[in-house]
């Protein structure tokens, strides 16, 4: 699904983040593509190089409130909810919502997704994800999260 590049293929570009996956090397562009592609969020911004790791992906996400509300209607009368009740569900699903990225990314992926922010202008849900190869470790992952959600509250 993605290309895999050797050093030579992009040594000295810069229009993207390249990441040490396992054996590969993955373009956090292409990752991008494709969950914009596949899925129902929008990258609003690659945190891959503020990372300041070489070997996880990160995106700042956004999933419309929209699209969140057609998928909670099957279950839940939105209009009976307050406000704080429907801001902690749009939170939860859109986290869960996320969770179908890991289908469009390599099978060794590990992710950690927080949703963050309901941004009312632009009614949609703010979430941030960061991607691994399972060598990576979970500890670590959780703490690339902690540092990063920081960076976008």
């Amino acid at each position: 699904m993605f290309k895999k590049y050797s050093i030579l293929e992009f040594k000295g570009e810069d229009r993207s983040m390249y990441v040490a996956f396992g054996n590969q090397i993955l373009d956090s562009k292409e990752v991008k593509e494709a969950i914009e592609k596949n899925t129902e969020f929008k990258v609003v911004k690659d945190m891959t190089k503020g990372s300041k790791r070489e070997d996880i992906l990160a995106y700042n996400l956004s999933i419309s409130i929209n699209t969140l509300n057609e998928i909670m209607e099957e279950d839940i009368n939105i209009s009976e909810l307050t406000e704080d009740e429907l801001f902690e569900e749009y939170l939860t699903l859109a986290e869960e919502v996320a969770t179908d990225i890991e289908e469009h990314l390599p099978t060794e992926s590990i992710l950690d997704i927080k949703a963050y922010k309901w941004d009312p202008s632009d009614n949609d849900i703010k979430l941030v994800i960061v991607i691994a190869h399972e060598e990576f470790g979970e500890l670590k992952l959780m703490d690339v999260m902690k540092r990063l959600i920081t960076q976008v509250e």
